[in-house]
């Protein structure tokens, strides 16, 4: 590809950050030692509070996550939208994400050339029954599964075949839900972008594609 992609998980602020970044209200002329005394104890109650919550659970986060891509796009997001989000890399040499994107898909065509039932054109209906996820994971991992078995006709297996064999043989998480994916006749191209660029770490990490770093 000849440029690195560098993701990061996002994570949430705790709820209790919006406490800490709150200034203290200055003292009225009129208010006494014993009201600054009191507001100062109750702040110390509510961030002690803030800080025995229970952490965000993995359904808050990804609910939460997808609040943000919708508010941040404009346009409702998937319930298939991936746990993370992405944080563009400058190691590009390019500011336009959509340059970023367009390399990714270029990578990924190259990779699944020579594949059946395999035309990449975008992120979202080339990838719709699954056998792009596939041809992209056997290209690697050959020895996963029988990709002259798969079917397109057969979309949940294909899903599960592909995001298992990635996990195990990559540690790519399967940051894409198979009942979303089956639901959907033209998955979320965010949802399939964030989980490619996932999978292409991995790769990079186990030293299976080369970097300008590596």
């Amino acid at each position: 590809l000849g440029a690195e992609f560098v993701i990061f998980v996002l994570f949430l602020p705790p709820p209790w950050c919006s406490i800490f970044e709150r200034e203290d209200p200055s003292p009225r002329s009129g208010s006494s030692l014993a009201d600054l005394e009191r507001r100062q104890a109750e702040r110390k109650k509510e961030i002690m509070k803030a800080q025995a919550m229970p952490k965000m659970s993995a359904s808050q986060a990804r609910k939460a996550m997808i609040e943000k891509l919708e508010k941040e796009g404009g346009s409702p997001a998937s319930p298939a939208m991936a746990r993370v989000a992405i944080q563009r890399s400058s190691s590009f040499g390019v500011p336009n994400a959509n340059t970023i994107k367009q390399m990714l898909l270029d990578w990924c065509r190259a990779k699944t050339r020579g594949y059946e039932h395999v035309d990449i054109q975008n992120f979202s209906s080339s990838w719709s029954d699954g056998m792009a996820f596939c041809a992209l994971v056997h290209n690697f991992f050959p020895e996963a599964f029988d990709y002259t078995q798969l079917s397109p006709q057969d979309r949940r297996h294909n899903f599960e075949m592909a995001f298992s064999a990635a996990e195990t043989q990559a540690e790519c998480p399967q940051l894409l839900d198979v009942e979303d994916m089956v639901r959907m006749r033209e998955p979320d191209w965010k949802c399939v972008y964030t989980y490619i660029q996932e999978f292409y770490r991995c790769l990079v990490e186990k030293g299976l594609v080369k970097t300008k770093k590596s």
